[in-house]
């Protein structure tokens, strides 16, 4: 049994002793910002050293906190800050060699302590009342054995309070293990440190192979001499798969570990270095991808250290943690000073944003709430960590195929803490790699690691494009990870007025055709004889895919707002259905054009609108779940610009896929319905040309042929195929002749197959209208038979001119209006005459009997 360590030496030495000492002090500062518990422990370790000097009193440690809830206090002059002062408590123990009794020794360090300090722009202030002195008793650290596996047995004997021994290493005597016996200011007494044997050597040697060192097992003794001989094998090896594994698994071992110390910490972060530079681009390095950069981060929060923030640097890599005030914290900028690729790697960090750097991450003051308790114990406190990467090899992405990595990557994150949906977005201000002459499109983005079937990609959810040049990128980001630039070599940015105005015509023009697509569907819902037939069938159900098109549009950024992936996800695949949907029902128009119009005999399909809707809505549903089995990531969140305020938008983030799922898609549409268009208007001008002489009303016929050409243009979706022209210097009038046409679809439908549509009207008078506007009744209704695809109506043998070029007839009625021949009367069908009449037929297709 130990007893307590005695005033009175045994050996003739001079006697020792330890007293507990407790200062509540203020400390003063005329700097900006207010002074931290670092500034508070590094001033009074001055003080301590300066005041006790030479009069046997010794601080063996001590501890420093906030004194709350008085902490702190401002003084202002004409609305300036003058001083800021901050309150703290100190705890310590000092050590005394003195012949004084306990009593007296206690006195003279309360004097000592009553007094003021300045130092720089700092100001220490204790009060005589504010010191509190008394003798404790110690015990010293007891007989301790300490085995070890690679290290050797070690035996270390009786050691008293504040004091070091070593013992000779196993391996190589010449050197000496230490352990130092501390004393804990909170606990009062002595306790054992761990040993420190960095300075021996192992036992066994290891293996000269990275593959050899698969069966070493990594522990806080082996950590050290284990990630110096990676190294040391690093430029002889290949660097393939398995030994990256193996790399990467101590690596990981090493995170696991309770305590990682700055020495650690630097040679783990050596091996990164070495391997980043090698910029190795293949699929085994994407497979550690994210494993190194989450044992990176946990490491880096497993550092021990005592100042306000710990770095470690090397020529490509960065890393910077530290421990802010969550009370004094107003916000936090980590910049990247300067760097030159593998050399002359400088960081900095400072409470105000960069003006200029490198690369940038300026955390703002609402992160505050992410701190935690505000911890008087500033150990307690959680941590922030920074982070720089001076090489892209790491972030490689495989579905980037027409985007690359420009800048350098750096990253932010909290101890314990998701950081997501902040009031106050991230700046995160970067450089690009290779200028950005051209002006190519730049979008921000962050690392997400769930992409790509968990090996990780860039994501732009919840980033922003604030500015960019042709050198400097800088994005807003309401969430904490790895942050990047990604460089479209493809696409160029349009002008901002452009794109505001563009933005705002396609809005305006999806709320108006959504209005009167809606009119649209419940004037036929509601008119029984207007949607008897299969033409207004298949009219409806195009008008329901472009009515869900323009709602799903309108909603999307709405949606994409709430930053919930299986939500964006399902907004872009439901906008991608209803759009294939819709080019689908424009082709089953031209499709069902071709089968009344041009193949006139024998066309007959049983249940023909039910297969149509299986066509119309099964083969986009068909192309969307292929997308999905293949990967959902495929759909995703565009970036959010202030730029482009409306560019936060949930859609295809594959280029590949959209451009075959999308661009091909409708390329195939746009050809058929282009060459439908001309047979339908040929056919109609032969059809006039046969039957009609050269009429003095040319003029009229005229226009009547425009506007039948206009409605057909619209109704098989011509006008999508602007895109296809806007490149090179007419891009821009091209995109606003697409986005005027394209978002006012639905309402030229409305205007072309309601408004102008006698047949309509004539129903509307007849069901909603009251007084002289309302039609009693409308008996020249339908005068022809079925449609294509139905029961076969023959034509009544004694009158042939009742054929099929009757435009008033149930199988055009919601496809063309009256004038789409000219010479015909809104009341009455065109007739040809018998002599003219080499095919005459019943709009069913089938030749009179």
């Amino acid at each position: 049994m130990l007893s307590p360590v005695s005033s009175v030496s045994t050996n003739g030495t001079m006697p020792f002793g330890f007293f507990n000492v407790h200062v509540n002090f203020s400390l003063l500062s005329k700097m900006e910002r207010a002074p931290d518990c670092c500034d508070a422990r590094r001033l009074l370790e001055h003080w301590f050293n300066i005041i006790l000097t030479g009069q046997g009193f010794v601080v063996t440690n001590f501890k420093v906190r906030d004194n709350y809830p008085c902490h702190s206090a401002c003084k202002r002059t004409q609305g300036k800050v003058k001083q800021i002062s901050q309150s703290y408590v100190c705890k310590a123990t000092v050590k005394t060699t003195s012949l004084e009794i306990p009593e007296v020794l206690s006195l003279k360090i309360k004097e000592l302590l009553n007094d003021t300090y300045k130092e720089g722009p700092f100001s220490l202030y204790v009060k005589p009342e504010d010191v509190a002195v008394k003798s404790i008793a110690l015990v010293g650290c007891p007989e301790s054995f300490f085995v070890t596996r690679y290290n050797g047995n070690y035996s270390w004997p009786v050691t008293s309070p504040a004091s070091e021994t070593e013992v000779s290493c196993r391996k190589n005597p010449l050197q000496f293990a230490q352990r130092s016996c501390e004393i804990s200011v909170e606990l009062e007494q002595a306790f054992w440190k761990k040993p420190n044997a960095t300075k021996c050597k192992l036992l066994e040697k290891l293996p000269n192979n990275i593959l050899d060192l698969q069966d070493i097992k990594l522990t806080e003794e082996n950590a050290q001499d284990v990630v110096q001989h990676i190294l040391y094998l690093l430029p002889d090896a290949r660097l393939h798969a398995e030994e990256l594994e193996i790399i990467a698994s101590k690596i990981s071992d090493i995170v696991e570990l309770a305590d990682v110390s700055v020495t650690l910490a630097e040679s783990v972060l050596a091996i990164l270095d070495y391997i980043l530079l090698q910029e190795i681009e293949d699929e085994n390095f994407r497979k550690i991808t994210n494993s190194i950069l989450k044992m990176t981060e946990e490491m880096g929060y497993k550092v021990t250290y005592t100042e306000r923030n710990m770095s470690v640097i090397t020529t490509s890599l960065a890393l910077l943690v530290l421990r802010p005030d969550p009370g004094l914290f107003r916000g936090l900028a980590f910049g990247i000073a300067s760097y030159n690729r593998g050399v002359d790697l400088k960081i900095s960090v400072q409470e105000n944003p960069f003006r200029k750097a490198l690369a940038s991450v300026f955390l703002p003051k609402s992160l505050k709430n992410f701190l935690g308790i505000e911890y008087s114990d500033p150990d307690k406190r959680s941590k922030i960590q920074f982070k720089f990467f001076g090489t892209t090899s790491l972030f490689l992405d495989d579905s980037l195929t027409m985007e690359r990595l420009n800048t350098y990557v750096v990253s932010a994150s909290i101890e314990n803490a998701s950081i997501q949906n902040l009031n106050e977005p991230v700046t995160v201000t970067l450089h690009h790699i290779d200028q950005n002459r051209g002006n190519a499109a730049v979008h921000c983005v962050f690392w997400d690691f769930g992409k790509n079937n968990g090996l990780g990609g860039w994501n732009t959810s919840g980033c922003e494009m604030e500015y960019t040049d042709m050198n400097y990128t800088i994005c807003f980001c309401n969430h904490l990870t790895h942050f990047g630039v990604l460089l479209d070599l493809a696409r160029t940015e349009i002008d901002v007025t452009h794109d505001h105005i563009l933005t705002l015509i396609s809005y305006a023009g999806c709320g108006a055709s959504s209005l009167f697509l809606g009119i649209t569907l419940l004037t036929y819902l509601t008119l029984e004889k207007v949607r008897r037939d299969n033409p207004s069938k298949i009219l409806l159900n195009l008008c329901a895919a472009l009515l869900m098109l323009n709602i799903v549009f309108l909603t999307n950024s709405w949606l994409t707002s709430f930053n919930q992936t299986g939500l964006c996800i399902t907004v872009a695949m439901l906008l991608h259905y209803f759009l294939l949907a819709a080019f689908t029902w424009m082709c089953l128009e031209s499709v069902h054009f071709y089968l009344a119009l041009v193949k006139v005999f024998n066309v007959y399909v049983p249940k023909y609108i039910l297969k149509c809707c299986i066509a119309g809505w099964g083969i986009p549903a068909i192309v969307i779940t292929l997308v999905l089995i293949i990967n959902k990531d495929f759909y995703g969140n565009g970036s959010l610009s202030k730029s482009h305020p409306y560019s936060n938008f949930c859609w295809i983030q594959d280029n590949t896929v959209f451009y075959i799922s999308v661009v091909a898609y409708f390329f195939l549409i746009f050809l058929m319905n282009t060459a439908m268009f001309i047979t339908v208007l040929l056919q109609i001008h032969s059809v006039k040309t046969r039957t009609q002489k050269t009429s003095r009303f040319w003029k009229r016929g005229a226009l009547q042929d425009l506007k039948s050409a206009f409605s057909l243009m619209f109704l098989l979706g011509l006008t999508w195929g602007f895109a296809f022209f806007a490149w090179g210097a007419v891009r821009i009038f091209f995109l606003y002749l697409f986005s005027i046409f394209n978002t006012l679809q639905g309402f030229f439908i409305f205007v072309f197959h309601c408004l102008m549509k006698d047949e309509v009207v004539k129903q509307c008078r007849v069901h909603f209208c009251w007084g002289r506007f309302r039609l009693s009744s409308y008996s020249d209704w339908s005068r022809s038979g079925a449609t294509a695809g139905s029961t076969p109506k023959h034509l009544n043998h004694r009158s042939p001119s009742q054929a099929l070029w009757s435009i008033h007839s149930n199988g055009t009625s919601s496809t063309f209006n009256a004038d789409l021949l000219p010479m015909t009367s809104p009341d009455t069908n065109f007739k040809i005459g018998k002599k003219n009449c080499v095919h005459c037929v019943d709009y069913n297709g089938y030749v009179p009997q």
